[in-house]
């Protein structure tokens, strides 16, 4: 069985849409479609899980980070199937609602162990992703260079 087909799966997608929005309280739909193209690199997302990082703002870490942006356009298209499904589960699991062309969080969808290393990394980093889609969404789509 070949691992790696699953690890971009339904169940990690929904996770890390939960985590990142139970961080944030509330994340409009333009928001909430950044958080999965943010949890498909690996880099990116090791970076963010790391415990010496601060988040500042996205305009220094775009700088510092820009080699994490080269492909944004192509995960962010390649995500928003997944980000609708993952959406769609966490709704009829009764995780989170649709409210003000956003959604939010009704009940915590805990991290345990057994999810594995990589929901580990995902709900370390979950703060600082959500410090990093909260943001004006206009400049993180102009500056990711994201194609509508």
């Amino acid at each position: 069985m070949n691992y790696s087909a699953f690890y971009n799966n339904l169940a990690m997608n929904a996770f890390a849409i939960s985590a990142v929005l139970e961080k944030a309280k509330f994340l409009s739909h333009t928001q909430i479609a950044l958080v999965l193209p943010i949890v498909a690199h690996r880099q990116m997302v090791g970076k963010l899980a790391h415990g010496s990082f601060r988040f500042v703002s996205f305009e220094q870490y775009l700088i510092e980070n820009i080699g994490f942006f080269s492909n944004f356009n192509e995960r962010y298209t390649a995500s928003i199937t997944s980000t609708v499904n993952a959406l769609q589960l966490l709704i009829e699991l009764g995780v989170v609602e649709l409210k003000n062309n956003g959604a939010v969080t009704l009940s915590k969808l805990a991290f345990n162990k057994a999810m594995g290393k990589r929901a580990e990394r995902i709900s370390r980093a979950s703060t600082n992703i959500a410090a990093l889609v909260s943001g004006n969404p206009e400049i993180f789509y102009l500056n990711a260079r994201i194609e509508l």
